[in-house]
C-alpha cells in the first residue's frame, strides 16, 4: 500500500522511500493509515522534535485528505505542521487550498544529495579525479588481499559486528542519534529479504572495513541508507561507494545518499561527490 501511493508521484526524497519509514520508525515513532487511497504518515521525533505530518501521497481528493491530517492535529492539541514537502508537493497543495500554508525551507541538513549513477560507478571527469586515485591507490596497495561481496542475511551478522565497531571507533557508540541508528539497521538486516533490500561488504584480509545498503525506491531511482567504513584505511569509502553502486544501481538515473544531518564532515564527503541535484525538502504550516 506505501507503494501503491507512493507511486502516483515520483518525488526524490527519501522520506517517500517505504524502507526509511519502516527502519526508522521506533526512531521517530511512525505511525501510518490510509484513507481514501492516501497514505497519511504521522512522526513523533525520540530526540524532543515537534510532533510533524507529512505530505499526503495517493490517488483521490489531496485537499479532503490535508483536512484529515489538520483534523487529527487539532483532535491531539498539536500545531499543524508538515514536513519534508517537496516542491512539486507545494503546487499540488496549493492548487486544492490556495493561501493556506505558508512554505519555508527547513534547512540544507536535511536536503537530500542526489547523483547521478552513470558518475559514481565510472567516477569519471576531472572533479572526481581525487575519487578515482584514492579508487586505484586503495586497489594497488591492497592487490589480492581485498574482496567485494554482495550482503545477504548470512554475513549481513558481520555488517552488524562492523557497525558496532565503527560506533567505538568513531567513539558515538553511546550518543542518542547512534543508538537510534543501531536500532534501524537492525530492522533493516532483520528484514533484509523482505524489505528488497541490496547491499554490499568490502572485506581487507577478510575482515569487514566497510558495508552498506539501500533499495530502489523508485523507477528511476536507488536510495541508499547506511554506508560505513574505516577512515583509517585510505580509500575504504570510496571502494564501498562505487563498488556497490557497479553491482546495484545499473537499473537507475539517480542515486539518493540522503542528507548530511548538519554533520560538517559528511557535509563536506557528499558534496565532493558533485550532486546533480538537491533533494529540498520543505515545511508547511497554515497562516495565522
Amino acid at each position: 500500500m506505501v507503494e501503491h501511493c507512493g507511486s502516483h508521484y515520483n518525488y526524490h526524497l527519501c522520506e517517500r522511500c517505504f524502507v526509511d519509514l519502516f527502519m526508522w520508525r521506533s526512531h521517530y515513532n511512525t505511525q501510518i493509515c490510509f484513507k481514501d487511497g492516501f497514505m497519511l504518515v504521522k512522526m513523533s521525533p525520540l530526540d524532543g522534535g515537534h510532533d510533524c505530518y507529512l505530505a499526503p501521497v495517493g490517488q483521490g481528493d489531496l485537499g479532503a485528505a490535508l483536512d484529515a491530517l489538520e483534523q487529527d492535529a487539532a483532535e491531539r492539541g498539536l500545531p499543524f505542521v508538515i514536513v519534508s514537502v517537496a516542491e512539486p508537493m507545494i503546487e499540488r497543495i496549493e492548487a486544492v487550498r490556495p493561501g493556506k500554508f505558508t512554505f519555508a525551507h527547513d534547512s540544507e541538513d536535511g536536503d537530500d544529495y542526489i547523483y547521478l549513477a552513470e558518475k559514481l560507478r565510472t567516477l569519471s571527469g576531472k572533479k572526481l579525479q581525487s575519487k578515482r586515485n584514492l579508487v586505484n591507490r586503495f586497489k594497488t596497495a591492497y592487490e589480492g588481499r581485498w574482496s567485494y561481496e554482495d550482503m545477504t542475511r548470512e554475513n549481513s551478522k558481520d555488517a552488524f559486528a562492523f557497525h558496532v565497531h565503527w560506533c567505538n571507533l568513531n567513539g558515538c557508540a553511546r550518543e542518542r542519534d547512534f543508538e537510534g541508528e543501531t536500532c534501524a539497521i537492525v530492522q533493516a538486516l532483520h528484514n533484509f529479504d523482505y524489505l528488497n533490500l541490496r547491499g554490499g561488504l568490502l572485506r581487507l584480509d577478510g575482515e569487514v572495513i566497510a558495508f552498506t545498503f539501500g533499495c530502489k525506491a523508485t523507477p528511476d531511482m536507488f536510495v541508499v541508507q547506511i554506508e560505513k567504513a574505516d577512515h583509517t584505511i585510505q580509500g575504504a569509502y570510496q571502494m564501498i561507494n562505487q563498488q556497490f553502486v557497479q553491482r546495484n544501481c545499473n537499473d537507475v538515473e539517480y542515486v539518493n545518499r540522503e542528507e548530511d544531518l548538519g554533520l560538517e564532515g559528511l557535509r563536506k564527503a557528499k558534496k565532493s561527490y558533485y550532486p546533480v541535484m538537491r533533494g529540498v525538502k520543505y515545511v508547511a504550516t497554515p497562516k495565522g
